[in-house]
């Protein structure tokens, strides 16, 4: 899962000094097209289809309220959510055609089955980036002024996916906690979840949690959320999870695992490595 309080506070980092324009691979040539133009002509639309011909998943972007399911709207989930604008339906739809070519398609046709875009979503009073259910991806994509930047927008797809295979496969987590000091332990409960992600901090950008082998305070919640991050960052700028693994040990330990992982479900992971 991925909660805003966590998730604004990252450093914004630098997006395309050109407003509006995104880059869209569709099967074809390469196409620029800008968002007035997408909310003109519905290109969007265009774009869920080529995604759901593509990879045979379903975008869900008119659901709002009746994306969540059931057992999650009563207490003490209480989950509550908001259609996507086309706004930033058109904002999204970009990124997604380029990040879900970050997987072996067979993956994603096997194991991703659904995205929900919501333009918010919340549970246990705590607004949450997103979260993902089974083989289901939910998201919520707000606007670049309240930090739903593009770079914020693949790392939430990115998260989301790897819970979604750290839930379908075999995950090295007894390998995984004992990278941690023997003095630390995840959180066990939902509460004890809870009570960590309210108390982030959300200053990430000092390091101080690099030679404990994290890369902020939200990866102490539970281990999947530990993963999660390090799968964030494997694919969206890896050449820095590379750089902190050749400074930290404990890193170095934690990315070894990660990309194993991922090679154990499919040998195209990381092509280059």
């Amino acid at each position: 899962m991925r909660t805003m309080k966590y998730k604004i506070a990252l450093p914004i980092a630098t997006t395309l000094a050109f407003v509006g324009v995104s880059m869209i691979i569709s099967g074809g040539p390469l196409r620029l097209i800008s968002e007035q133009w997408c909310l003109i002509n519905g290109t969007a639309e265009e774009a869920v289809g080529d995604i759901e011909r593509q990879y045979g998943i379903t975008i869900h972007y008119e659901d709002g309220a009746n994306a969540i399911p059931d057992e999650w709207r009563k207490p003490p989930e209480n989950g509550t959510a908001e259609s996507i604008t086309k706004r930033n339906m058109c904002r999204v739809m970009p990124i997604l055609l380029r990040d879900l070519r970050k997987y072996p398609r067979r993956v994603i046709q096997d194991e991703l089955t659904d995205i929900y875009l919501l333009n918010s979503l919340h549970f246990y009073g705590i607004r949450y980036g997103g979260t993902a259910l089974g083989r289901a991806v939910f998201m919520a994509v707000g606007s670049r002024h309240d930090g739903f930047n593009d770079v914020y927008l693949s790392e939430l797809f990115h998260h989301e996916m790897s819970s979604v295979l750290f839930m379908a496969y075999p995950f090295p987590n007894e390998a995984w906690a004992a990278v941690n000091s023997k003095n630390f332990a995840y959180a066990k409960s939902r509460d004890e979840v809870l009570r960590s992600i309210e108390n982030i901090d959300g200053d990430d950008s000092s390091g101080r949690y690099y030679h404990k082998g994290f890369l902020s305070d939200y990866g102490y919640s539970t281990l999947e959320n530990d993963f999660n991050l390090y799968a964030e960052m494997a694919f969206t700028d890896p050449e820095a999870l590379k750089a902190l693994a050749d400074t930290y040990p404990k890193m170095h330990q934690k990315s070894v695992l990660l990309k194993g992982f991922y090679k154990s479900i499919s040998k195209d992971f990381f092509p280059e490595n």
